[in-house]
């Protein structure tokens, strides 16, 4: 299930001393080539190439107060990213009210490569939800709060979302995919440091947490779910390391019979089963090349690893490592990424965390990503 580490578009122009009002309109057309040894009829066929997605975004600004959202439509379903509007109480000081980024671990996101992180698929980066959050930056000094009231839509059975919740669905054939838990009432605290290191270094050193709520439909009872990071971001010249761990547990109210070691997550029109408690552990590496030529302006070449370390019973270890390179022209970007996985749901295996006959089982894929962005500042 692609992610997309582009992120978040920058800001309307702020120079534009000229005019009060800000504006930018953009978006953006991915087309998708993938190979998958776990798929027969696709490796076949030598894989296949189609449309992703096509996005539109919009950032407006009139003195202290913005607006920025994001929507998507994919081939199968369609979704909002963020849509959110904001106050800057001083130039250090917002706030922000609507569905926006969750402020855990790394920022804007723990990875380089189109994919993610392992952390993206049980929830915890560039995880969007509803709510309300107070941002303090100065200098070195990074602070933020929130809380979020639910996920980003109102109805948890709604697979086709951009970020991984918890989701109900039903399933006659599997009842542990009948699970009927939602997200309610979440507390988020980040708080991280700049340190120069050198001219051209510094490292971004710092730690989150999230407490929420887990509300079962079924019993109409109210478990909890909490999770902690902490992480270091080094900019050493045209390098970049990325380190992060994560420690998370759901305890959902489940009825009696049904399983609580695993959650029901989902999103891009699939639920999936995650275990309820784990460690994840995240470890990447990029080099910047910039080439400026004609045809092209920068390359970006990464290594991804990121492993998710359940700690209940009959369980087993889910790996991701995602190698590739990002060629940038203009609004043109490619991703050209080679994915291998042991038991991680969307590159074949049936969830994260779990212990099934096909759990130790390494799949790979091929995928090349290209997509053109635009954006019209006004």
């Amino acid at each position: 299930m692609p992610a997309d580490s582009l992120g978040q578009e920058a800001p309307a122009d702020s120079t534009k001393e000229e005019s009060k009002l800000l504006a930018a309109l953009g978006g953006a057309l991915r087309l998708n080539y993938a190979w998958q040894d776990y798929n027969q009829p696709r490796k076949d066929r030598f894989g296949d190439f189609g449309f992703e997605v096509f996005m539109l975004m919009a950032d407006f600004e009139y003195e202290d107060i913005f607006f920025s959202a994001q929507y998507r439509w994919y081939a199968d379903f369609e979704a909002i990213r963020y849509g959110y509007v904001g106050f800057r109480f001083m130039p250090e000081f917002e706030l922000h009210l609507g569905i926006h980024q969750v402020p855990f671990g790394i920022l804007p996101w723990a990875s380089h490569s189109f994919w993610f992180s392992a952390a993206y698929y049980v929830g915890f980066e560039d995880d969007y939800d509803a709510g309300v959050k107070l941002l303090y930056r100065k200098g070195p000094v990074d602070l933020q709060a929130a809380f979020y009231k639910n996920a980003e839509y109102l109805d948890s059975s709604r697979l086709g979302r951009y970020s991984f919740d918890l989701v109900t669905s039903e399933d006659e054939e599997d009842p542990e995919l009948s699970q009927a838990n939602e997200e309610v009432n979440q507390i988020n605290v980040r708080g991280s440091y700049d340190f120069k290191l050198g001219p051209r270094s510094l490292v971004d050193v710092g730690a989150s947490f999230m407490y929420g709520g887990i509300y079962n439909q079924t019993t109409a009872d109210m478990g909890d779910r909490y999770a902690a990071a902490v992480h270091a971001d080094f900019l050493l010249g045209n390098w970049n390391l990325q380190l992060e761990g994560i420690r998370y547990r759901f305890s959902p109210e489940n009825p009696p019979g049904l399983d609580r070691s695993t959650v029901q997550l989902g999103a891009f029109n699939f639920p999936f089963l995650v275990a309820s408690e784990s460690w994840v552990a995240t470890t990447n590496v990029a080099k910047k090349f910039i080439v400026e030529k004609r045809f092209l302006d920068l390359v970006t070449c990464y290594g991804n690893l990121s492993r998710v370390f359940p700690t209940g019973d009959d369980t087993h270890t889910s790996t991701q490592l995602v190698t590739g390179c990002m060629f940038v022209k203009g609004g043109l970007y490619i991703f050209a990424d080679w994915i291998t996985g042991q038991n991680m749901w969307f590159i074949g295996g049936p969830g994260v965390g779990l212990n099934t006959p096909e759990s130790d089982e390494w799949n790979t894929r091929i995928n090349l990503n290209i997509g053109y962005y635009y954006r019209v500042d006004f």
